[in-house]
């Protein structure tokens, strides 16, 4: 049996097979596997999702005598007998995609689906998406009162009340936990000149990502799309010694990045957000040390939410910074750390970030689902760019190592995911209402009330909520109702 990759490649070649043998004057795009299946884009193409059963149809009918695959562009990889292989698939949306992703281009229509090797793999799948839709953050999100979004600002959210004390319990718990470990918490200019950005990197590499603005000077802003560049500039402030090291900045600085408007998703996939970020400053001696203690943190982090969660090494990327021998040295260090913590993690090739391999932190959510939150990345490039220099204890200068550490990811996107993970009953000390006080009469409206504000002021517990209205009363014992 080929693997899964290749499975929904190959599916998603028979799906463009059956949508041009319907529609002859539909061009086929682009069609790769993804996370949890495939899609395929179409130029000249219009239909609708009531059209799926009948794509479907003729996948299935083509598929029979399907036996094996020519190898003439595509580079693959195939299964090597599609008529025996390609049987447990299910069309699921349709949906508009630009080409490329570049809202310039023209508009496709995109046709998502998904497959497994076996039926029992795919029913499964398909109530997992059942489920999923009922939980969606977006719709609990509305329900609590969290967060909203208005189409003057897309991808980018709005917190009420209840979904800022939520936030700020995040926020507070990160705080604390990272003073523990001799954490440094900044702040850095939110608009920045572009010059940082090309010192950086990021520029070459992440330019069409950016939030730019033109002065009448005809200089070039950008708003910040990340932290790390300001990091080194605070490093750089100051005259360092092998005896500041580990030196750990962290911030949660508001950030943006120009997602396609096609790939925004709730809080999922957004325009705005927080992290959670650090720049641990080390010698190349402590590599190993900082890990283990990021493989605390982590764990400190994850258990209190009850999530699991395991690792994900991400190697060297077509387009890089630095040389293939300092980024065999980074990949193999990462390596050696990961066999030795006995930390279940994969490899996957290619998907490291442009100054140095990862590692990812990846949750399975109580649907099953895998999700990327934090990452933990080794830097021998940046800080070379930005010529940092500490006196080394023999007394030469050397450059630090960086390592680029996020542990909740964005807060939105987190937020989103426990979200869906816990339906909206969060831990009762993160929810933002942590008890009600209900009277039963109207006599006992000024107690409750006494009630409440004595609990906040003694700190027995977080946010209390007071109900004024007798006939609400009934109304929360009866739905049983989420705060």
């Amino acid at each position: 049996m080929a693997n899964l990759n290749n499975l929904r490649h190959s599916t998603s070649h028979l799906l463009a097979a059956a949508v041009t043998s319907l529609w002859p004057k539909a061009k086929p795009t682009l069609g790769p596997p993804i996370e949890d299946g495939f899609y395929y884009d179409f130029a000249d193409l219009t239909i609708s999702e009531e059209d799926l059963p009948k794509i479907e149809t003729k996948m299935r009918e083509l598929v029979k005598n399907w036996d094996s695959f020519e190898k003439i562009e595509c580079r693959g990889g195939h299964v090597d007998q599609p008529s025996k292989e390609i049987k447990y698939f299910k069309l699921l949306s349709v949906a508009g995609a630009y080409w490329r992703g570049s809202e310039k281009n023209p508009m496709l229509t995109r046709i998502y689906g998904t497959v497994f090797p076996t039926q029992k793999e795919l029913d499964e799948y398909l109530t997992m998406l059942e489920e999923a839709k009922k939980g969606d953050h977006r719709k609990i999100g509305k329900e609590l009162e969290l967060f909203m979004f208005h189409e003057t600002a897309p991808g980018m959210a709005y917190w009420l009340p209840k979904g800022v004390k939520l936030y700020l319990q995040l926020v507070d718990f990160w705080r604390k936990e990272h003073e523990k470990y001799n954490y440094q918490e900044i702040v850095s200019p939110l608009i920045n000149k572009k010059e940082l950005y090309e010192t950086s990197g990021h520029w070459d590499h992440y330019k069409e990502y950016m939030f730019l603005s033109e002065t009448e000077e005809g200089e070039t802003y950008v708003l910040k799309p990340m932290n790390c560049p300001n990091a080194m500039v605070v490093f750089a402030s100051s005259t360092r010694s092998y005896r500041d090291l580990p030196l750990k900045l962290s911030d949660t600085d508001t950030l943006h990045r120009f997602e396609r408007s096609g790939t925004l998703s709730g809080l999922l996939r957004i325009r705005e957000f927080r992290q959670d970020d650090a720049h641990i400053f080390i010698e190349e001696n402590q590599i190993k040390e900082t890990y283990k203690e990021l493989f605390e943190i982590t764990e400190k982090f994850y258990s209190i939410f009850g999530l699991k969660y395991r690792f994900r090494l991400g190697t060297r990327p077509e387009k890089f910074m630095g040389e293939r021998k300092t980024w065999d040295k980074a990949e193999a260090e990462l390596k050696e750390i990961l066999e030795t913590s006995g930390e279940e993690y994969s490899i996957l090739e290619g998907d490291g970030a442009f100054y140095g391999p990862k590692i990812d932190i990846l949750m399975k959510d109580s649907l099953g689902r895998d999700w990327q939150m934090g990452t933990l990345q080794l830097d021998f490039q940046i800080p070379k760019r930005f010529n940092l220099k500490y006196s080394a204890k023999d007394g030469t200068t050397k450059t630090p190592v960086v390592v680029h550490r996020v542990v909740y990811g964005s807060l939105e996107r987190f937020i989103g995911i426990i979200t869906e993970h816990f339906g909206g009953a969060f831990p009762v000390w993160l929810s933002p209402v942590q008890a009600k006080v209900l009277p039963i009469t109207e006599r006992n409206l000024d107690y409750a009330k006494k009630v409440g504000k004595r609990d906040r002021q003694g700190k027995d517990y977080g946010p209390v909520k007071v109900e004024d209205f007798i006939s609400g009363v009934r109304k929360e014992i009866d739905e049983k109702s989420l705060d």
